[in-house]
């Protein structure tokens, strides 16, 4: 069973919830919303002063990292400090689409490349990367991943985004 997105007519396999070409939400309208949580009905264990003193304490300092990027045959670098969630993909601004590493203009691969192909963020310490259901997939020194599957990116990764080719470079501070 497919669902026909509203705004770029692509085709989904039922229940995506975001259309992979443009980004637009495939939700019914009453679908969308998140319930709201009372925070008072709650029970943490100890009471919620002590949980969040536990959460402060047991964090290490964050040290700040520095993300180098050779992208495509041409080597193209792209250089950026790693502080928030950082979108990889093509530009597209007729359905506003601007991500922070525009891959748009990287050679007749980057055609290969969805609009919102793939994210990097932070987790637990950890510098992870998650295909968002691209079209022609993500993967790491060869092995495809699982959409929406965060694995973990290292310094000396190879990444392909589609039929790109992305050299990865971590320097920790």
């Amino acid at each position: 069973m497919m669902v026909k997105c509203q705004f770029c007519q692509s085709t989904h396999v039922i229940n995506t919830i975001f259309c992979n070409e443009c980004g637009y939400c495939l939700l019914d309208k009453e679908n969308r919303e998140t319930d709201h949580l009372d925070v008072t009905t709650i029970a943490w264990q100890g009471g919620p002063s002590s949980h969040s003193q536990a959460l402060i304490s047991d964090q290490q300092p964050a040290r700040p990292t520095l993300i180098r990027l050779k992208i495509g045959d041409k080597k193209r670098e792209v250089e950026f400090p790693f502080n928030k969630f950082v979108y990889l993909g093509r530009m597209d601004p007729t359905v506003n689409i601007f991500p922070e590493i525009d891959l748009t203009h990287d050679g007749e691969a980057a055609k290969s490349v969805s609009r919102r192909h793939a994210g990097i963020f932070s987790q637990s310490g950890a510098i992870i990367i998650e295909d968002l259901a691209s079209r022609n997939g993500t993967f790491i020194n060869g092995n495809r991943l699982v959409p929406y599957l965060p694995e973990a990116l290292h310094d000396g990764d190879m990444l392909q985004l589609g039929r790109l080719l992305i050299e990865v470079y971590i320097q920790t501070f």
